[in-house]
C-alpha cells in the first residue's frame, strides 16, 4: 500500500523482495505445482531490484559526521552531491544554480537549485548547508578559513573568507565543509550551531563538539524514520544482513531510473568475494579483479567501465632519515628513478594499473588538460623501464663507486636507505625494495600496521622513503602540489613551515624536504649550470591559493610541475585503474557518459538512470 505521500513502502525486511528473491520464489511455486492454482488473473507488474554491498553493520551507522560510524562510502549512494568532479578534470554543479566570487569582499555567493528534496518531502535549501557549515566553522575556530557565513535568503548562502581567494580554486569548494555532499537536514544542526554561537570561547565550543557527538547520534533508524536522506533510493528497512531502499519518486532523476529497489548487502573482504561469486551482488565500484580472484567470478559478471583514477602511487623521498646524506643529492634520486622498472612494478602490483610514463607530478589526463603540450615536451625524460647504465652514471657523478654488487660512498660505506610503508602497501614495497637491492643499495624495509604507520608519521618523518597516494578527488594541479597533504607535495603544516623559514631554514622540519629550491629557467635543462631561479615552494603554494589572475595560476601550475620533473621529491610509479563492474546478464549499462568516471561512479551510474533491466 502507498503511504500518505503516495510512495510505496514495506513493513519489514522480510517483505523486501529483491529481484533474485522474487525469481527464487516464483521458481519454488512452479516446482510446487502452485502455478496452476493462481486462478485466471495474473499480475503483470514487475519490481526491478539491484544490489551492491557495504561493509558496516547497519545498526552501527551514524550519519553525524562528527561522531564515529559515519557511512562515508554509502553516503555516495544515499545522499546527493552539491557538485560533482570527474577524472578528466571536469565538474558539474548539481544543487547549485549559480555562484559568484567577489574579490573586493573576499566572498563567494552560492545560489541553490530548486527541485531537490529530502525523503521527508522538505525542499533542500541553503539553510541545510548554512547550519552544518556554521558548526564546522565554529568548531575550527581560528583554523577556519571562513570569517563569516551569511544566509542571504532561503536559497542563497555567502561565505566570507579571511583571505583573498583564487576564483579558479573557489569553484571546487562550492560544496563547503567536507566537500561535495549535501549531508544533513538543517533541523538537526541548527540547535547546535546556535549553541556554538553563544559559546564563550573555543574551549567551550570543543566541549559542545564532544557533547554533540555523544548526544546527537543520527542513527540509521532516525534517517529512515525521519526521511533525512536525499538520494534517489530511500531507506525503507534494514536488518543485520543489509539496507533496503525503494525509488524516491520526488527525486529529480526518478523518471530516468528504471530500477525500483536497491539493496546494500552486508559484506567485505572474503565475504564480499563469496557474495559476488554467489550472484548476491549485481554491481559495484572498482574493477572486478579488485574484489575476486582471477577466473573465480561468474561468467555474467564483468567490468563495465575502466579508466585511470585521479590518484597515482608515488615513491616519496625525504631528507632527514638515516640515509639523508644520500637522498639529499639530486643525482641519487634520479638514479633511483632510472633503476626502477615501472612496468614490472605495475605488473606485480595487486591493483590494476599502468606505468606512469612521464614525471610531471600529475597523471597523464591532468597533464594533458592543464599543461601546455609544448611546455611539457621539453621535460627531462625518465624511463618506464629500468635504465641501469644511466643509473650507474648518475651514481658515479654523485661520487659513489660500485664495489662488487654494492654502491659505496667515499668512506666505503654501503648506501643504506630505510623504506617504511603501511601494511596495505606491502606488495609495492617488496617489489621496489627488491629492485633497489638488485641495483646495489641496502634497503631496510619496515612494514607497519596502518595505525602504527600513522603514529610514525604524525609529528615528523625520520625515515628515507615511503609509498603514498598522489592526487585528490579533484583533478586540478593544485591538489597534487599543495604543501599540507600526504597525497600531494607534502612539506608539513603552515605554522611549522613559517617558523622554519623565519629561522633561516630551507628544509621542512616535518620531513626534511627542500622548501626553497633552485630550478633552471630553461625547461628541460638537466643541471643548474645555466640560468636558474629560486623558488620558495611554500610561498608559491600560498600565492596559488589567492591569485586572481588565471594566467598566473597557470604559470604556478607549470612551475610546480617543472620543479617536480627536475628535482624529483618523489617519483610517480603507476596510474591506478578503476571503474565499475556489474551483472551484464540481467542489466544493461549506458556507458556513453562520463558519469561513471566520478568517485564511486558505480553509484552515480545507477542514480542517473544509466543502469536498466535487460530486455527479455
Amino acid at each position: 500500500m502507498p503511504n500518505s505521500d503516495g510512495h510505496g513502502t514495506v513493513d519489514s525486511a522480510e517483505e523486501f523482495l529483491t529481484r533474485r528473491r522474487m525469481l527464487a520464489a516464483s521458481s519454488a511455486m512452479v516446482a510446487g505445482g502452485l502455478a496452476g492454482c493462481m486462478g485466471g488473473e495474473t499480475d503483470d507488474s514487475e519490481t526491478n531490484g539491484i544490489a551492491s554491498w557495504q561493509p558496516t553493520i547497519p545498526d552501527e551507522i551514524n550519519f553525524n559526521s562528527w561522531a564515529t560510524g559515519y557511512p562515508w562510502s554509502q553516503s555516495w549512494m544515499l545522499l546527493e552531491p552539491v557538485q560533482r568532479f570527474y577524472a578528466d578534470g571536469s565538474m558539474t554543479l548539481e544543487q547549485i544554480s549559480d555562484w559568484e566570487y567577489n574579490p573586493n569582499e573576499q566572498a563567494v555567493t552560492v545560489e541553490f537549485e530548486d527541485g531537490w528534496y529530502w525523503w521527508n518531502g522538505d525542499q533542500i535549501t541553503a539553510e541545510d548547508k548554512y547550519w552544518y557549515e556554521e558548526c564546522a566553522r565554529l568548531f575550527q575556530g581560528d583554523g577556519s578559513d571562513i570569517e563569516e557565513l551569511i544566509l542571504e535568503d532561503e536559497m542563497t548562502l555567502t561565505r566570507v573568507y579571511k583571505e583573498p581567494q583564487n576564483p579558479e580554486l573557489v569553484q571546487y569548494q562550492l560544496g563547503g565543509y567536507l566537500g561535495e555532499m549535501q549531508r544533513v537536514h538543517r533541523d538537526k544542526f541548527k540547535p547546535w550551531a546556535e549553541k556554538l554561537q553563544d559559546a564563550a570561547d573555543q574551549d567551550e565550543r570543543l566541549e559542545i563538539q564532544e557533547e554533540m557527538a555523544e548526544e546527537m547520534p543520527l542513527h540509521i533508524s532516525t534517517v529512515m524514520d525521519e526521511g533525512l536522506g536525499n538520494g534517489p533510493f530511500e531507506i525503507v528497512d534494514y536488518d543485520t544482513e543489509g539496507i533496503y531502499c525503494e525509488l524516491f519518486e520526488d527525486h529529480p532523476y526518478a523518471d530516468q531510473i528504471e530500477i525500483d529497489e536497491f539493496e546494500f548487502v552486508l559484506a567485505q573482504d572474503d565475504a564480499l568475494a563469496q557474495r559476488i561469486q554467489g550472484s548476491d551482488v549485481d554491481f559495484g565500484f572498482g574493477l572486478l579483479q579488485q574484489w575476486v580472484g582471477e577466473g573465480t567470478a561468474p561468467d555474467h559478471m564483468d567490468n563495465i567501465t575502466v579508466y585511470n583514477d585521479t590518484f597515482m602511487r608515488k615513491l616519496e623521498f625525504f631528507g632527514q632519515g638515516p640515509g639523508a646524506e644520500h637522498l639529499q643529492q639530486l643525482e641519487v634520486r634520479r638514479a633511483i628513478t632510472h633503476a626502477l622498472n615501472f612496468e614490472h612494478i605495475s605488473t606485480n602490483y595487486n591493483t590494476e594499473s599502468v606505468p606512469r610514463e612521464a614525471q610531471t607530478g600529475l597523471p597523464s589526463a591532468v597533464t594533458e588538460n592543464w599543461l601546455d603540450e609544448s611546455y611539457v615536451a621539453d621535460y627531462i625524460n625518465y624511463p618506464a623501464q629500468s635504465d641501469e647504465e644511466s643509473a650507474n652514471e648518475l651514481m658515479e657523478q654523485a661520487g659513489y663507486e660500485l664495489q662488487g654488487d654494492e654502491w659505496v660512498d667515499e668512506d666505503g660505506d654501503v648506501v643504506s636507505l630505510q623504506l617504511v610503508i603501511p601494511d596495505f602497501r606491502t606488495n609495492l614495497g617488496r617489489t621496489i625494495s627488491d629492485q633497489l637491492i638488485n641495483f646495489g643499495f641496502e634497503i631496510d624495509l619496515n612494514v607497519l600496521e596502518s595505525a602504527t604507520y600513522n603514529d610514525r608519521t604524525s609529528d615528523n618523518v625520520d625515515f628515507d622513503m615511503t609509498i603514498e597516494n598522489h592526487g585528490g578527488q579533484i583533478a586540478h594541479p593544485f591538489y597534487y602540489f599543495r604543501h599540507n597533504h600526504s597525497a600531494s607535495n607534502e612539506l608539513g603544516e603552515t605554522v611549522d613551515i613559517e617558523q622554519a623559514l623565519d629561522a633561516g631554514e630551507t628544509r621542512s622540519p616535518y620531513n626534511g624536504r627542500e622548501i626553497v629550491v633552485e630550478v633552471p629557467t630553461e625547461v628541460g635543462q638537466e643541471d643548474l649550470s645555466g640560468s636558474t631561479e629560486e623558488v620558495n615552494l611554500f610561498e608559491l603554494d600560498q600565492e596559488w591559493r589567492v591569485v586572481e589572475d588565471e594566467q598566473r595560476s597557470q604559470e604556478i601550475a607549470e612551475t610546480f610541475s617543472w620543479y617536480w620533473n627536475f628535482h624529483l621529491p618523489g617519483v610517480n610509479l603507476v596510474e591506478v585503474q578503476t571503474g565499475t563492474f556489474g551483472n551484464t546478464q540481467d542489466f544493461d549499462y549506458n556507458t556513453d557518459t562520463n558519469d561513471w568516471q566520478a568517485y564511486r561512479g558505480a553509484y552515480r551510474g545507477l542514480k542517473r538512470g544509466h543502469i536498466s533491466p535487460s530486455g527479455e
